[in-house]
């Protein structure tokens, strides 16, 4: 899961929203993206694998719209 959460976001020209991030999930898998139950589950699932990845320093959340937050791959400077 997180190596193709990474990969997304990788490939991103901006940050994403988790939910944004799960979609992308769907599509890439062929799945149905209008099946607003299974994007719930990808989305939490995708959650869990974010915060693990933060907490190994490898992407950054940053404050989206709304409560939203937005994840980005942790660049070096």
């Amino acid at each position: 899961m997180s190596r193709l959460v990474l990969s997304i976001l990788r490939m991103a020209t901006e940050p994403m929203t988790s939910r944004d991030i799960a979609l992308e999930m769907l599509i890439s898998r062929a799945l149905d993206k209008r099946d607003q139950k299974l994007l719930r589950l990808m989305t939490k699932r995708v959650g869990v694998a974010l915060r693990t990845q933060r907490e190994n320093g490898v992407v950054v959340a940053n404050q989206g719209p709304g409560q939203f937050k937005v994840w980005e791959i942790r660049r070096e400077r």
